[in-house]
């Protein structure tokens, strides 16, 4: 990818987290990024590309911190234990709520392409933490990735609104005594 793709990715990730999808402006991203408006177009010929680009970029990312479940002889609990260890340390060293979060909560504001990249980011959590309990009956192991994967959710903007980890922190707790 390319140095200046790649600086376009980050200020658009930076305006989207800032103030959603609308708070993403070709014109500003070209100003905090040191090019001309076209040169965004070049690399992203509509606004709907580029949120789209942003949020699978931020999938992938997330996708590789955590790696496969269950690897490395790690247990269940010590697998939820990292995910929500994760939510906090992005909390905490941005003050803000997850990318994919915030686009969620615009879901019927936004392009279809963008919404199905946020969909892809949900979908790819609930899978991962679904494989943590493999032994379970499927369904079972859908609610409890899904309640783990909308609790995380919601305590991050939770934090992020507050600007209190607490909210997090209280969130991984429930989990633990709800889920295992």
């Amino acid at each position: 990818m390319s140095d200046t793709r790649t600086q376009i990715l980050d200020a658009a990730e930076k305006f989207i987290r800032r103030g959603g999808y609308n708070d993403c402006s070709f014109r500003e991203i070209a100003t905090a990024v040191g090019i001309k408006s076209a040169s965004v177009h070049h690399h992203f010929p509509t606004k709907q590309d580029l949120a789209a680009a942003v949020a699978l970029r931020y999938t992938e990312n997330f996708l590789v911190i955590l790696g496969q479940p269950l690897s490395a002889g790690a247990t269940v609990k010590d697998e939820i234990a990292r995910y929500c260890a994760l939510f906090r340390s992005a909390f905490v060293a941005g003050g803000r709520a997850c990318l994919c979060g915030i686009l969620s909560n615009e879901a019927a504001l936004l392009p279809e392409l963008v919404k199905s990249e946020v969909a892809a980011f949900a979908q790819a959590n609930v899978t991962w933490l679904g494989k943590l309990f493999a032994d379970e009956e499927v369904e079972t192991a859908r609610r409890k990735a899904r309640f783990i994967y909308s609790s995380m959710q919601g305590a991050i903007g939770a934090s992020a609104l507050n600007q209190d980890v607490r909210w997090l922190d209280d969130a991984a707790e429930c989990i633990f005594r709800g889920v295992l």
